[in-house]
């Protein structure tokens, strides 16, 4: 079978077969090695020959095929994936002084057959076979790579060896003849390198499982699969996996390589999907990536139930897409996201150690440990990179869900305070407890409520320590807008001191014009999110409250009120006068008719004996609003309730009214005035002898009708039952 996939066809082996074995592409005409007193060790491309064998031959067959051995060079087969075997001869000569032991190195690992030859006079003498076909304890040198041992007899002949080579994977054969302390050395070295890398893998696998246990956060799952798929497809590469997991189970040997390029190209993408958010940032990107990563699950299997070759195909292209999609979702998200620039970064450094190793390979930088591990530096530093990454998104969402949970308790909680301050039937007190519900929700010291009254400020609650100067300028610019700190210093508000943290939010509506304010001495205490958000709608829904309230209030009086006299109405002032009995002392009713009204309805109408109505309300709000309340019992019937007003004010001020009625009468017109007058009856009770505000308007209007049928125009006042009868005498 001809060769199907050459190493240069694949974008894939750029970043995944080159991570660990750096090639040499010096290539000269093959020659013979000489072995030498100061032979250490030796690179051996540029001295192998290689037979590509499609019959299958025996090793006696293959002597007689020598004319058509090749330079290594000039055979063109690294990267083949094929049914064939493959013969390598190596020539070597021994020009030191003494016999030699030798290790002959093949450092790909994971090649499923080879068997060592030596040619002894035209004969192949099988030495050792061993890969990953065979357990890992049939090996003579218990090595992660294949090593073979090797005596070169002091004399000066040539020693010509033989490698079968029988793969199922990509065929690579970096050969290395080294002897047992600079093998050893070597070892060493790359052990410690390799412990190193692993570790930090395994570390990082480990913390971030716990992260993963703690959080649920599902992009850590990917994110530790991708490590540990990656990691186990080091460890298949570097030997470590059938030297240490699987050496006794050949069969899974041969088809790890190819599961876990599937295995780490399904959970890369799927980290890197979730990890930059593609469904929101690319969504058509993110349904490809959707597509793919199911063809990925599926492919899983493809290793059980393929040959091993199929399988080795499969993972490869899968593979060639996987680094495709990564290079779109690079270019597609860029650096739009703290996400991408992790990313970018993390597989920008890979890229780099790759190069760095690759240039190595080609002579342009120096081969040395810092290059020849490049790639291992590149992936650990990209996934302590990916890690920081992650670590920051998870603290960024932390934060963000903090800051939710955050605005959800403010949210519910100023909720519930406009709940509770919706059934506030008082404008001051409102005002009061708006005040508080923003200290508690800032967590600032310090506030107050102004409220306009007419043209003038006043304050209405205040809260903390402030020193005001009464002397307020606050003109419309402060009512358009929610004002901080860093927008205008507190003077105009009345406040002598400074603060590091001072808000007013205007509460303007229909009826009502007030401010309210807090303030703290700590700098910038409102955050980002109290500002454009709560500040707000605080604002709003308090500025609704105070407006339903100042409206009901205003219905409220409306309702109270008679709509001609502007008094209080007879259902409203009786509850009054029922609250003042409760707790006064002594208690006076007056019932106050309009004498003769009928007369002034007949000779003037009814719009006149409006105007007489209210004229005479007007009076008697004028005479007792100081020393009691108003209300219009009926008709031209008045009612005036006082609490703890002694019977000689009473009497006083009854009179008054008479007298004010006599001296100013009602102007009709330019050249005719209308005289009237007022007939009260009069009830007081002291609080030993109270009685219900019903019997006390009885025992009044029973004096009323004594003041009519004594001529009108006088008091009639009763106290203790005896009944007394007064008049002012008229100038």
């Amino acid at each position: 079978m001809k060769p199907v996939f050459k190493k240069y066809h694949y974008i894939v082996l750029f970043i995944l077969f080159t991570l660990f074995f750096p090639v040499s592409v010096s290539y000269a005409e093959a020659n013979t090695v000489n072995v030498s007193n100061d032979f250490t060790e030796k690179d051996m491309t540029s001295h192998l020959q290689v037979y590509v064998d499609s019959n299958d031959l025996t090793s006696d067959q293959i002597l007689d095929r020598q004319d058509q051995f090749v330079p290594f060079s000039q055979a063109d087969i690294d990267g083949d994936i094929a049914d064939l075997n493959y013969w390598i001869k190596i020539d070597m000569q021994n020009t030191s002084d003494r016999e030699k032991e030798l290790l002959l190195e093949i450092k790909k690992p994971h090649l499923s057959l080879v068997s060592f030859y030596s040619d002894n006079n035209g004969s192949l003498d099988l030495q050792e076979t061993i890969g990953y076909s065979l357990p890992f304890d049939n090996r003579t040198i218990k090595h992660r790579n294949l090593v073979f041992p090797l005596h070169l007899d002091s004399s000066e002949n040539l020693h010509t060896y033989y490698l079968k080579i029988e793969t199922d994977s990509f065929f690579q054969a970096p050969v290395t003849l080294w002897t047992p302390v600079a093998f050893s050395a070597q070892h060493s070295d790359s052990q410690m390198m390799f412990g190193l890398f692993y570790g930090i893998m395994i570390a990082m696998m480990i913390y971030n499982s716990f992260l993963y246990l703690s959080l649920r956060e599902k992009t850590y799952l990917y994110y530790i699969l991708f490590i540990a798929g990656f990691t186990t497809m080091q460890a298949i590469w570097d030997g470590y996996a059938f030297e240490w997991l699987w050496g006794d189970y050949p069969w899974w040997a041969l088809r790890s390589n190819a599961f876990f390029i599937l295995f780490t190209s399904l959970f890369g993408l799927l980290f890197a999907k979730h990890f930059l958010q593609l469904k929101s940032i690319a969504p058509r990107l993110d349904k490809w990536v959707l597509i793919f990563t199911a063809i990925c699950s599926v492919s899983l299997i493809i290793p059980f139930i393929f040959p091993i070759g199929v399988a080795t195909m499969a993972s490869t292209v899968i593979a060639t897409i996987f680094a495709v999609f990564i290079i779109l979702i690079i270019m597609k998200v860029r650096l739009r996201t703290r996400e991408a620039r992790f990313f970018i970064a993390a597989w920008s450094l890979l890229l780099i150690g790759v190069l760095a190793n690759l240039l190595a390979a080609y002579q342009l930088l120096p081969l040395n440990a810092l290059t020849l591990f490049a790639p291992k530096i590149g992936m650990v530093v990209e996934v302590l990179v990916l890690s920081f990454g992650l670590g920051d998104k998870i603290k960024r969402v932390t934060i963000e869900k903090e800051q939710e949970s955050k605005k959800y308790y403010m949210q519910t909680l100023m909720q519930n305070f406009f709940k509770q301050m919706s059934s506030i039937k008082e404008p001051t007190l409102l005002a009061e407890n708006g005040l508080y519900t923003l200290l508690y929700l800032t967590k600032l010291e310090k506030g107050l409520y102004l409220h306009k009254n007419n043209a003038k400020w006043e304050v209405v609650v205040q809260q903390g320590d402030l020193s005001l100067d009464d002397r307020f300028h606050i003109d419309d610019q402060h009512l358009k807008r929610i004002i901080y700190a860093t927008d205008i210093t507190p003077r105009p508000f009345g406040m002598v001191d400074s603060f590091g943290t001072f808000l007013a939010i205007p509460i303007v509506c229909q009826n009502h014009t007030g401010i309210l304010i807090v303030c703290g001495d700590e700098f910038d205490h409102i955050d980002p999110y109290q500002k454009d958000k709560m500040v707000l709608y605080f604002h709003d829904q308090f500025t609704v409250l105070m407006d339903n309230l100042m409206n009901y209030t205003s219905i409220k009086e409306s309702a109270m009120y008679d709509h001609l006299t502007n008094v209080l109405n007879r259902k409203y002032f009786l509850e009054k006068a029922n609250t003042i009995v409760k707790d006064a002392k002594e208690v006076s009713i007056l019932l106050i008719d309009i004498d003769h009204f009928k007369s002034v309805n007949d000779t003037y109408g009814h719009t006149m004996g409006d105007k007489a109505i209210i004229f005479v309300a007007n009076r008697i709000a004028d005479t007792f609003k100081d020393i009691g309340f108003v209300g219009r019992y009926g008709g031209e019937e008045f009612i005036v309730v006082t609490s703890d007003v002694n019977e000689q004010e009473v009497l006083h001020a009854a009179n008054a009214l008479r007298k004010s009625l006599h001296s100013r009468p009602l102007f009709l017109n330019r050249n005719q005035t209308l005289s009237l007058t007022v007939s009260i009856g009069v009830c007081i009770q002291r609080e030993n002898s109270l009685s219900s505000i019903k019997d006390m308007i009885l025992e009044a209007d029973d004096n009323l009708y004594r003041a009519k049928n004594a001529g009108r125009d006088k008091v009639v006042i009763n106290t203790d039952m005896k009944v007394r009868s007064c008049k002012v005498a008229e100038k």
